[in-house]
């Protein structure tokens, strides 16, 4: 903030937009050339035709027009000429000179025969385009490029106004209808979405790897003004950016596949409905709507201001006029003689400003987004502890009465029981001997695919209804985070992102092992499993390494902002604890818990990607955007695209974090309560979540996911230890599962 102060004061941004000619003055506002708004380069004396063989770029004029012809005269600097000269011995005023070396160093500014130009972005005269010469493309890629980029942007902010206005209303209605589309058809949603996301980012990858193959010098291509990267990047780098992307984006793109593949959608339609009763529920109102508009609107305000406070202090520059140098000493000014060449410099200090200001505004940035999520979480607690209000289930349906005595446990019940055809996952359903008109039937009650890809029915007649006090409950946990813990937050937000890459490579693990919805893997287990096959041994190796990932960076998640919120703990013992507490809960809490991260990913990118989309067809191919005669021509088209996307990208974030924190805030509420406030938990737990957890709701899982009795690092050590041995037996040929027993590292036809 002091630093942006400060720019403002010295700074200007008209010297970031204007050219200055060969005095410093900005044309078109300094004294002297106010009248003058158009910079021209003047040419070296060798002429053909109409044109000069070469500009010099260090000769630049303000003029109050571009010149069309070679017929007008500018007053353009010349060429410094220096003459020197030996002279010999003589006396002055008592002082004998041996020698004298005699220097004069002459430097005018005339008049010169201009060269036909064209107004370009209406502050600068390039030269016509000609088969004559290539002076248009030399001026356009050389002196003027960046400054001519940064006006483009200005420019385009300006005229693409419409567009992006239209895209934030886009991605507002886009993540609403998720929302709500979300709450009634979880299953189709869920699954189209990740085929989709699959989709979309392997085109998004193949574009990006396109890239490869263009010309990286050449601006006027399709690609070259479709692509952001070759938009804002020059050369080789825009070629080796493009395809990192595109391989990332790939890379990404077979991950999601396999999640396609291997991911049971059913484990995560209970959770998703437990947190849309939450945020989209007839109690809570518009209070976890606005949530995700507000922190768009705001953030688009945060950035717009880091921008202009950017702007700001680049512009903070001298003008240097110490030019002419003397055995390494300036020449001073006189106020009789001033230099007529002067330069635009930057002190020292005011790049390292810079970089410090960039590093402050994405952490500022990144402490927003937490402090978002921060609230999100504190809300969702809130609402959790209020009380049950029963209200008939809308819902409902009404059960034949043998079916409904088996749906409320009665009758003689029977364990260990599986359906053939419908029971797909480990683990057996109870069963109700039941009497019919003289007639014994075992019933067991299948209905609607529920979590951990279980069967439940709903006979609610009544359902909880939570109603939240207006928005109130947002407001308090605005006050709790910026009074209470915004330190917390504001280091949790950096960790968190900084460690973020390491948790998604786990994550990629887990989708490429098939293992995405294991238990055991989402608890640090599986770790003794062997398999010495080939594939076996490359598994197992993934899955320690997940493993280690998950044991060193997974406690940095956002789900530490609920430990935060529920015991008020500082940022180390949240993320400790609350890692620690997810892992022993067990149960239905462990397998779900972070199960929806992907979907939420996913909602972005798909979200983003349309949006992207339809900025790019209006800014390409309407001819209000595209037509360079229109009064809302957009310069540069693929900037504002990357422009579109990026805002589209945080209002997506805003509503696909809502639904997937949510979720999450549940589980770890539940398992919170459970363990210090027993006697409200009856009261409080959601009608959705208790389906769910219905049996665990008073007593914690006792066999699933339990803590073991040895430290999760000792027992990774021991396997870690286990696996090189098991390697290294197999390399040797020991292994046991090689078909053709040969040694793991030794080439083989038919693995």
């Amino acid at each position: 903030v002091a630093l942006a102060f400060v720019g403002v004061v010295e700074g200007d941004t008209k010297r970031l937009t204007h050219g200055r000619d060969y005095n410093g003055r900005i044309c078109g506002v300094d004294e002297g050339v106010e009248n003058q708004s158009f910079l021209y380069y003047c040419g070296f004396l060798d002429r053909v035709g109409d044109y000069p063989k070469h500009l010099n770029y260090q000769s630049k004029s303000c003029v109050s027009a571009c010149p069309v012809t070679s017929s007008e005269q500018i007053a353009c600097i010349m060429p410094e000429f220096v003459n020197t000269t030996m002279l010999g011995g003589g006396n002055q005023s008592g002082l004998v000179f041996d020698s004298t070396f005699d220097v004069q160093i002459t430097q005018s500014v005339a008049y010169q025969w201009s060269y036909p130009t064209t107004a370009h972005m209406d502050k600068y005269c390039v030269p016509k385009q000609t088969s004559e010469n290539d002076l248009y493309s030399v001026v356009l890629n050389g002196p003027l490029k960046q400054v001519l980029q940064f006006n483009g942007v200005v420019e385009s902010l300006k005229r693409a106004w419409p567009v992006l206005l239209g895209v934030v209303v886009l991605a507002t209605l886009l993540g609403l209808g998720y929302l709500h589309v979300l709450k009634s058809y979880a299953g189709i949603l869920l699954y189209f979405t990740l085929w989709l996301g699959a989709i979309l980012t392997c085109i998004f990858g193949l574009f990006f790897m396109y890239g490869l193959f263009p010309d990286p010098y050449d601006e006027l291509g399709w690609y070259q003004q479709m692509s952001p990267i070759f938009v804002m990047c020059f050369g080789p780098m825009a070629r080796f950016l493009s395809l990192l992307t595109g391989f990332l984006l790939m890379a990404t793109s077979a991950c999601m596949l396999f999640s396609v593949l291997n991911e049971n959608i059913d484990e995560s339609i209970g959770i998703v409905c437990a947190a849309c009763d939450c945020i989209l529920g007839s109690g809570s109102g518009f209070a976890f709507v606005l949530q995700p508009i507000t922190q768009a609107a705001v953030g688009a305000v945060l950035m717009a201001a880091l921008l202009v406070g950017y702007m700001f202090i680049a512009s903070v520059t001298e003008v240097d006029r110490n030019n002419m140098v003397m055995n390494g000493v300036f020449v001073p000014e006189e106020p009789y003689a001033k230099q007529l060449m002067a330069k635009e410099v930057r002190m020292w200090y005011w790049d390292l400003a810079m970089h410090f200001y960039t590093l402050g505004a994405v952490w500022l940035m990144i402490t927003f987004v937490t402090f978002c999520q921060f609230v999100i979480t504190y809300a969702v607690c809130d609402w959790f502890f209020i009380e049950n209000t029963m209200e008939p289930n809308p819902a409902a349906i009404d059960l034949p009465d043998v079916l409904m005595k088996a749906a409320n446990g009665k009758g003689k019940r029977l364990d260990s029981i599986r359906v053939r055809g419908v029971d797909k996952v480990a683990g057996s359903r109870s069963g109700w001997l039941t009497k019919t008109g003289g007639v014994q039937m075992l019933v067991v009650p299948i209905g609607e695919k529920g979590p951990d890809g279980r069967d439940f029915l709903r006979v609610d007649k009544e359902i909880s209804v939570k109603y939240l006090p207006g928005i109130c409950v947002m407001t308090e946990g605005i006050f709790a985070g910026l009074f209470h813990h915004l330190g917390t937050i504001a280091l949790a937000g950096v960790v968190s992102l900084a460690t973020a890459p390491f948790r998604a490579a786990s994550e990629m693990f887990k989708a490429f092992m098939g293992a995405g919805g294991k238990p055991e893997y989402r608890a640090g287990g599986g770790m003794d499993v062997e398999d010495t096959s080939r594939i076996g041994l490359v598994i197992s190796g993934l899955g320690l390494l997940s493993t280690f990932l998950d044991e060193f960076f997974g406690r940095y998640s956002k789900t530490l902002l609920s430990d935060v919120v529920l015991r008020a703990s500082d940022f180390s013992t949240a993320s400790n604890d609350s890692y620690e507490f997810i892992l022993d809960a067990g149960g239905t809490v462990a397998l779900l818990h972070g199960g929806t991260g992907n979907y939420e990913v996913i909602g972005v990118i798909i979200i983003t990607g349309i949006c992207s989309l339809v900025a790019d067809f209006l800014l390409t191919k309407v001819s209000t955007f595209s037509d360079p005669k229109s009064s809302m021509y957009v310069p540069e088209p693929g900037m504002m695209t990357l422009v579109a996307a990026g805002m589209a990208c945080m209002i997506a974030s805003g509503f696909m974090a809502l639904f997937s924190i949510a979720a999450d805030t549940l589980l770890y509420t539940f398992v919170f309560g459970r363990k210090h406030h027993p006697e409200k938990l009856s009261h409080c737990i959601p009608t959705p979540l208790m389906h769910m957890v219905g049996e665990e709701f008073e007593d914690a899982p006792s066999l699933a996911l339990t803590a073991q009795p040895r430290s999760r690092l000792t027992r990774f050590s021991h396997a870690a230890s286990k696996y090189k041995d098991t390697v290294m037996s197999t390399m040797r040929g020991g292994g046991v599962g090689s078909s053709s027993g040969r040694p793991l590292m030794m080439g083989s036809s038919h693995p």
